[in-house]
């Protein structure tokens, strides 16, 4: 009988819920400004092993995320950020995209039911974070994270792009006259195409599968129907946005190769690149079928827990998850980075931490993993939650007349 590795769901729950529960290690507090991203990764594993919030922890979800919206638009990412009293109206640069996309999905996540899901978005203030995301996109198509003095700032990146598609997606109303320059957007991702294949912010600059990924989620979100919970057709974004679709998935096919331990040992100076003659490595082309299949993200580096979801994800999005070896990449997460308390590491002998233990199971769902929910592969969550989020769509017009849940939250939320 062949061998089965084991995917540790009781683990791994215990790992989440104590995420949940208690106060995080004290290497996140430096990223305080980000503390919605953890919050979601939280809520949406949880989520993902089936395992519901409880009644007060929806409530406590709903009302904390809204007390993150800025006056301006968006959301900002902690507490820490959100502008109070006099500095209300005064602070730019407090809302960022990344929080914003973070914030509305934490938002489904937190509906129980069809009514609630409908509701999710009814204390948003929509049509002003839309402005507020017009003025992030740039005269070139690309966005930047926040606005300063009324100007995007925050590097041209097309995680960006990926993140305002997403949050234009889930906000806007087919009948809201003003959009943004998909055009643009679409050619500003287009000309980042490198020449090997893959995608980065500029085509002169070094690809890597997580802009792959982004570029590609972020034109397939801009064809996504708006009252839909997927995107089951090739659409004209995709096409028009991926110069060479087949360079690209060859870039892609090259990320996975043959995990071998000795290449995988400690480097006392922290680098993350494979030291081995590249003539000694295997791109699991040979006679020998491999063991273990691991993912890097760029050429010569190291495997990572994250990089089988970023190439994994792109591929599906092209049509193509096919080419990916199931099996030993599945192996390779259960029995190399999934961690003995629970979650995944970044790599063999690593400590689990919140970002790759989410994208571990973001990637295991991919590839069907029977203990989770379907994944879906646009909004980077369940396709549960994505069914919230259309829901939440549909409520736009008349969240404020319909009857909701007994916990009180929609009074609450108003009046904050």
């Amino acid at each position: 009988m062949a061998y089965e590795p084991v995917f540790e769901k009781a683990k791994h729950i215990q790992y989440w819920q104590r995420c949940h529960n208690t106060y995080l290690p004290t290497a996140y507090t430096s990223n305080d400004s980000t503390r919605v991203t953890f919050a979601y990764f939280i809520i949406s594993a949880l989520d993902l092993l089936h395992v519901p919030l409880s009644a007060q922890d929806r409530f406590a979800t709903r009302r904390w995320v809204l007390s993150l919206q800025h006056p301006d638009g968006g959301f900002c990412g902690s507490p820490a950020h959100v502008p109070s009293g006099e500095q209300r109206g005064k602070m730019d640069g407090s809302a960022n995209l990344a929080a914003t996309y973070f914030s509305l999905l934490l938002l489904g996540a937190a509906a129980a039911t069809d009514d609630e899901a409908r509701a999710a978005f009814a204390c948003v203030r929509r049509k002003r974070l839309l402005r507020w995301l017009r003025t992030l996109q740039r005269g070139d198509g690309s966005f930047g994270q926040l606005v300063w003095e009324g100007e995007a700032m925050g590097g041209h990146d097309v995680r960006h792009s990926y993140l305002a598609s997403c949050v234009r997606w889930m906000l806007r109303d087919s009948a809201d006259e003003q959009d943004l320059n998909v055009d643009k957007m679409v050619a500003y991702i287009r000309q980042g195409q490198t020449y090997d294949g893959g995608l980065a912010d500029a085509s002169e600059h070094e690809s890597h599968a997580g802009y792959a990924y982004c570029a590609a989620a972020a034109l397939y979100m801009l064809d996504r129907p708006l009252g839909s919970a997927a995107c089951d057709e090739r659409g004209n974004a995709l096409t028009k946005g991926i110069a060479h679709d087949k360079d690209l998935i060859s870039f892609l096919i090259h990320r996975p190769f043959d995990y071998q331990a000795k290449n995988e040992a400690a480097d006392e100076m922290g680098e993350n690149y494979i030291e081995t003659k590249l003539s000694q490595l295997s791109l699991c082309e040979g006679s020998r079928h491999p063991s273990y299949i691991g993912y890097n993200g760029r050429w010569n580096k190291k495997a990572d827990t994250c990089y089988c979801w970023w190439v994994a994800g792109t591929l599906k999005i092209l049509g193509s998850l096919d080419l990916i070896d199931a099996a030993p990449s599945r192996k390779y997460i259960l029995d190399i980075t999934q961690h003995r308390i629970g979650g995944f590491a970044k790599a063999v002998g690593r400590p689990p931490d919140i970002y790759h233990s989410y994208l571990g199971l973001a990637a295991l769902a991919l590839l069907d993993q029977k203990e989770l929910k379907p994944f879906d592969v646009g909004l980077c969550c369940s396709m549960e939650m994505a069914r919230k989020i259309a829901l939440a769509r549909e409520g736009f017009e008349g969240a404020g007349k319909m009857s909701f849940d007994e916990d009180g939250f929609w009074h609450v939320a108003a009046q904050a």
